[in-house]
């Protein structure tokens, strides 16, 4: 019977039918394209045996001018340098106090728990705390107390709650003595993602994240505005005035006292609803204008500004701004942000939904409110390192002090001056040499502002006070409601705000810095979702893949339906770009829409200009550079690892199940059946004894299930392999689910014939 080659295209094409691709691949795990030629990824081991605590969101090497390497690890309860496989805590510490007498208090004869009095502690559920000079308490242990501590319980503003490894004798007992300090670090962040907050979010029918809830009194029909409640103690009302005027461009609002305010929510001045998603003293920020159907107008100082309260009746949202007894009835407006207005029965549930999204608006809160995941950004200043909790404060790491010291923030520095408190990101810009932040506060103000970028001065990263004989300074960009990520290229650094794209170039004195707007209707899918390779930057947005080498260009994906199809957008803070300039290849690590932590990855080889897919759960990546091979940060078991990639065949030792499967072909455009009863394999195998399987499925008809004809094992020494096959379309999987194998795939061969119409 003749041979006939199968001449397959390079990379994976799912943008049509299996059938219309014909002798292309469609599916794959694991794999590269290569020259054209599909083979196996590098595998990965563990870094070290030891973890740390937290997702790593962020990995960050840099060596030192004596040959030492180090390298960042930023995840939502701390922030470590690793160096040689260890891991050095360097968290900052938010304060250091000494607490009252006696501070500790045991619960019932043998708990572990110790309840700490701290007034205004200013602590949040897992925090980490470290006491030092306390007495034993109870049975418990000065060495069981003066150690580091994760706080399990807040009580109030003025307690909480840890656990010990000894237990109280006695129980229901005070102690430590009058000279406990305690060094509280930086709150800890959220490691997931709480559906309904945070930039991007929002839902078909809505979320509501927290409420107090009662239930109706009495029935009421599709129109009435006067809501009865068994009890309207817990819902809420407030008013207050502004503190200076507002124009139809204004991003917060400064009223008089915001203290009756709810940290998140709508209020109404005048005849516009504007709905906030932060409180920062007496300023409310992150601003949705002319919300629920309202229109956007200026305002005076002095302008009253009401509370909107939100209230859930079944499926009917329904608005108020004040409230007598046990009845909401003033400012009622029923069947709001897409709910249709209808009877309720008496006894049915009415809940409060002031934190409310529904499908198609803009979140309520932002990331600084933790109700995101916390992400850092982080940059090396020579040998010392400059990082920031992602809107939060930056922090400076001196090298000098050693790995055993922690980093404090930027202002802290000596000769400091102007340094921004709070910021989206910070980074080092190229040659020049200047910290730039991005969404930060402006000089000489508290309130971060989500369109502002600024500078230091030159070789200076702790001078922000612009003056005539240095180059600090700052600019509001032009465009936009919020600064997104930003990202360092060869020659200019581009900014993504939620709507466009803008270039930011040094140019020298007097003005340091250039911003051009390169684009509109063009912004990122989430904060991490970009990165750059020479001078090249990647990105993805929430429709395509772009590329930017100096000019904008949507790169064409032949898997982009699939991707895009296929993510969970709740988890986009998640999703990260990574490079492997090893093999010329970007990786996009993202969320499926059946998971809610990262399992899978789209790569593009832009070489090659090949896609393909797999699954693999990673949290962080950083490309070779000061190390050898790319490293990757997961979670196994719960217990946190770094991975070092392209080194071995194996999965941290054990097999990788890698694959890569041909879309449908045919005999003559499929008008005859095939027979086929022979395949010459073309793969290169890394050892004597590694193998692969060569799976031939077939079916008649394109809507019919594939059905698995035979399994090939296939070995250096297999010169051909016999089945028995017949049918109009055919498919060739080729597959590795054993360890230490590593294969490249050539050209395939069949011994086929022509089997008639029938």
């Amino acid at each position: 019977m003749p041979l006939k080659k199968i001449p397959f295209k390079p990379g994976v094409n799912k943008e049509t039918t299996s059938y219309a691709n014909e002798f292309g691949w469609f599916d794959s795990n694991l794999i590269r394209f290569r020259k054209g030629r599909p083979e196996k990824l590098g595998g990965w081991s563990r870094l070290s045996s030891n973890t740390y605590n937290g997702i790593a969101r962020s990995l960050h090497t840099w060596a030192a001018l004596d040959g030492s390497k180090f390298m960042g690890v930023g995840t939502e309860a701390k922030f470590y340098i690793e160096q040689g496989g260890g891991y050095n805590d360097i968290t900052p510490i938010r304060s250091t106090v000494t607490l009252g007498a006696n501070p500790f208090y045991t619960g019932d004869a043998g708990t572990s728990n110790l309840t700490v009095t701290h007034l205004s502690h200013g602590a949040v559920v897992n925090d980490y705390v470290t006491y030092s000079g306390a007495t034993a308490v109870d049975g418990i242990t000065t060495a069981q107390i003066n150690i580091e501590h994760q706080i399990i319980q807040i009580i109030d503003s003025n307690s909480y709650v840890i656990t010990t490894t000894g237990s109280a004798s006695s129980g229901s007992t005070a102690g430590g003595g009058s000279s406990v300090l305690a060094q509280y670090q930086i709150n800890t962040g959220r490691g997931t993602v709480v559906s309904g907050t945070g930039w991007g979010a929002g839902f078909w029918s809505g979320v509501i994240s927290s409420y107090s809830a009662t239930t109706l009194s009495s029935g009421i029909n599709n129109s009435v505005t006067s809501i009865p409640l068994t009890s309207a103690t817990n819902f809420e009302t407030a008013s207050t005035t502004t503190n200076g005027a507002l124009d139809v461009y204004s991003t917060s609002i400064t009223v008089v006292d915001a203290s009756s305010l709810p940290d998140i929510g709508t209020v109404k001045i005048n005849s516009e609803y504007i709905r906030y998603g932060t409180k920062t003293g007496n300023v409310l920020g992150s601003l949705t204008r002319a919300s629920d159907g309202s229109t956007i107008a200026a305002h005076t100082s002095g302008d009253s500004v009401t509370f909107v309260g939100l209230i859930l009746i079944n499926d009917e949202l329904i608005l108020y701004t004040g409230k007598s007894t046990n009845t909401i009835d003033a400012g009622v407006v029923r069947g709001v942000r897409g709910t249709t207005a209808v009877a309720h029965s008496s006894g049915d549930s009415v809940k409060e939904a002031n934190s409310f999204v529904s499908w198609g608006e803009g979140a309520l809160t932002t990331a600084s409110t933790g109700q995101n995941i916390r992400l850092w950004e982080q940059d090396n200043w020579g040998e010392d390192l400059i990082f920031n909790v992602f809107d939060g404060t930056p922090y400076y790491w001196d090298k000098t002090l050693g790995t055993s010291s922690r980093a404090s923030s930027l202002a802290a520095q000596s000769g400091a001056s102007d340094c921004p408190t709070i910021t989206r990101q910070v980074m080092i810009s190229g040659s020049d040499r200047h910290v730039i932040a991005f969404a930060c506060n402006p000089k000489g103000e508290t309130n971060q502002d989500l369109l502002q970028v600024r500078w230091s001065d030159q070789e200076n990263p702790v001078d922000w006070t612009p003056t005539a004989t240095n180059t600090a300074g700052g600019q509001r960009i032009s465009s936009g409601s919020e600064i997104i990520t930003a990202e360092k290229g060869r020659s200019e650094i581009l900014i993504f705000t939620d709507t466009n794209l803008h270039s930011m170039r040094f140019v020298g004195p007097p003005f340091t810095f250039s911003f051009t707007l390169l684009a509109s209707n063009v912004s990122i899918v989430g904060p991490n979702a970009v990165t750059s390779v020479g001078d090249r930057i990647f990105w993805m947005d929430r429709e395509n893949f772009y590329v930017y080498t100096g000019k904008l260009q949507v790169i064409p994906c032949t898997v982009l339906r699939y991707v895009f199809d296929d993510l969970n957008l709740s988890q986009n803070f998640k999703f990260f770009a990574a490079s492997n300039k090893m093999f010329d290849e970007v990786f996009w690590f993202y969320v499926s829409s059946e998971s809610t932590e990262i399992d899978r990855y789209v790569k593009y080889n832009y070489t090659e200009g090949t896609w393909d897919i797999g699954n693999i759960s990673r949290t962080a990546w950083v490309d070779r550079g000061i190390y050898d091979n790319p490293r990757g940060s997961s979670t196994v078991n719960n217990t946190q690892f770094i991975y070092v990639h392209e080194t071995g065949n194996n999965d941290d030792g054990s097999p990788m199940d890698s694959f890569i499967e041909s879309s449908d072909f045919d005999l003559g455009d499929g008008n005859e059946f095939m027979f086929v009863n022979r395949l010459i394999p073309d793969v290169s195998l890394n050892s004597a004894t590694s193998s692969i399987q060569y799976i031939f499925k077939t079916r008649n008809f394109p809507g019919q299930d594939l059905t698995t004809n035979s399994t090939n094992t296939v070995t250096p020494s297999t010169d051909q392999s016999f089945l028995r096959a017949r049918s109009r379309q055919a498919v060739v999987r080729i597959e590795s689910n054993t360890a230490d194998v590593a294969w490249t795939l050539g050209d395939l061969r069949l011994d086929i014939r022509k089997d008639g119409r029938r």
